[in-house]
């Protein structure tokens, strides 16, 4: 390959998965800032959460119309009109603390969302359409990279500019990198895409309102049982499952295309990552909490322990990638998801020795087993679909891969809010939290067990 090529692969491959670095980077200052955004606005842990539950329910139930669209208008357009929004919502969410209001930070989120969405859709799209075969899967791991990338630097940002600033300034040093990445963007990503059919928006309408109220369900019957709002939700969301059954049936144009949904190859590697992302996504949030109220850790100390995982990430990605492209996905993802089993129960030993080491120790291996686990499977989903379903393949990957971001989120900080009681003592948030890695490594065994299920013709 001449050091041209090289070089135009490379900015091709940064321009597009800026929206990973950005999500990324995102969700950890978030993550180490919520036990600061939650003390400011005096809220319970399972309600600040939702400044990450409602991004993530926006973003993941848009991801599959947005991919269908970036068919039609084209991935370009549509991925540079994502990265505006995203920058100017993150811009409005830093200016939300001169009104003092949560529910205002919550709305700039949810635009924030918006953006975010059309950025991820098409951004494995690009890449997939514009890298030759051979070298796909080393794009796709540096594109891996770009993440942990994010996670490697969020921390340490949210941590520094914490210590020295009030906590909007984690959003106005997003929305400053994502005009950055829109200059990128415009000056290498090629156009793509172009000329299919839209979504159909009866099902998108459905399928939003879905995914909204059932993971409201799910958290308040955690934390509240049976209640009326519980009741509501899970009949308003069963409602709107069956439109989307429906319309996936007659319409002419369904969200999902049935040669993804029903192809092994596709939907198995994509269930076992949105199960891994559950358990990587909830721990991520829960981590924070458990670091400030029990081992008394700032946020500039967070953030540096927070950089180990990022950094394993960074080099296992494009590793892993190299070796999918010569070997398979199989063996690798089956290690990356038995690996995620051993953090879990690393964690849970926290409530009897709780050493700092301990934790180090989890983070070190949930790091290995998202940087061995993400480009090979990408691989292998993406090796699978033809050109022509690029874009929806993209959008369905990012779906799943954000359901299982917000069920994590939604779920492991409930469960730790029902165990531990609205004003716990130190003994009762020990407890509330090994519930919270109880149901990681359930989520991590459910993983695993289904990368193992994948049949020998499906272990591209």
């Amino acid at each position: 390959m001449s050091e041209d090529r090289g070089q135009g692969i490379l900015l091709l491959v940064s321009a597009a998965a800026i929206g990973n670095f950005l999500i990324a980077f995102d969700i950890n200052m978030l993550n180490i800032a919520l036990p600061t955004i939650t003390d400011h606005f005096d809220l319970e842990i399972a309600t600040s959460t939702w400044l990450v539950i409602v991004h993530g329910i926006i973003l993941c139930s848009l991801l599959l119309p947005f991919g269908k669209a970036g068919d039609v208008i084209g991935h370009r357009k549509l991925f540079l009109t994502g990265i505006t929004i995203f920058a100017l919502a993150n811009l409005g969410a830093g200016l939300s603390i001169l009104f003092d209001d949560f529910l205002l930070l919550v709305i700039m989120r949810s635009f924030s969302a918006i953006g975010a969405g059309m950025m991820l859709s098409v951004n494995f799209a690009i890449i997939s359409l514009n890298l030759p075969a051979g070298v796909r899967g080393r794009g796709l791991g540096y594109s891996a990279v770009f993440g942990s990338l994010g996670f490697m630097t969020g921390p340490i940002a949210s941590g520094m500019l914490l210590t020295f600033f009030p906590w909007n300034s984690i959003f106005i040093l997003l929305a400053l990198i994502a005009f950055g990445g829109l200059a990128l963007g415009f000056k290498v990503i090629p156009d793509s895409g172009g000329g299919g059919r839209n979504a159909d928006l009866v099902q998108t309408g459905a399928f939003f309102l879905t995914v909204l109220f059932s993971v409201l369900a799910i958290n308040r019957f955690l934390i509240d049982g049976m209640s009326t709002l519980v009741t509501v939700s899970a009949f308003v969301a069963l409602v709107s499952g069956i439109v989307v059954i429906w319309r996936e049936r007659v319409s002419e144009i369904p969200l999902l295309d049935p040669q993804l949904v029903f192809e092994p190859r596709v939907i198995l590697p994509l269930l076992s990552m949105s199960f891994l992302y559950m358990c990587f996504s909830g721990s991520m949030v829960i981590l924070p909490f458990y670091l400030e109220y029990i081992q008394g850790l700032d946020a500039a100390a967070m953030g540096m322990l927070f950089i180990i995982p990022a950094i394993i990430i960074s080099f296992l990605g494009p590793a892993s990638g190299r070796a999918s492209d010569i070997k398979g996905s199989y063996r690798i993802t089956l290690i990356a998801a038995s690996t995620m089993i051993l953090s879990m129960l690393v964690f849970l030993s926290l409530r009897n020795f709780g050493f700092l080491t301990l934790v180090l120790l989890g983070l070190i291996l949930m790091g290995l087993s998202y940087g061995g686990f993400n480009a090979p499977n990408n691989r292998r989903v993406f090796c699978s679909v033809s050109i022509d379903r690029m874009g929806a393949a993209s959008g369905m990957h990012q779906t799943l891969r954000h359901i299982g971001n917000v069920l994590g989120a939604a779920t492991m900080p409930a469960i730790f809010q029902v165990f531990a009681g609205p004003d716990p003592s130190t003994s009762m948030m020990l407890i509330g939290f090994q519930a919270s890695f109880l149901l990681g490594l359930l989520f991590a065994i459910i993983a695993l067990l289904i990368t193992a299920s994948i049949s020998k013709e499906c272990r591209v």
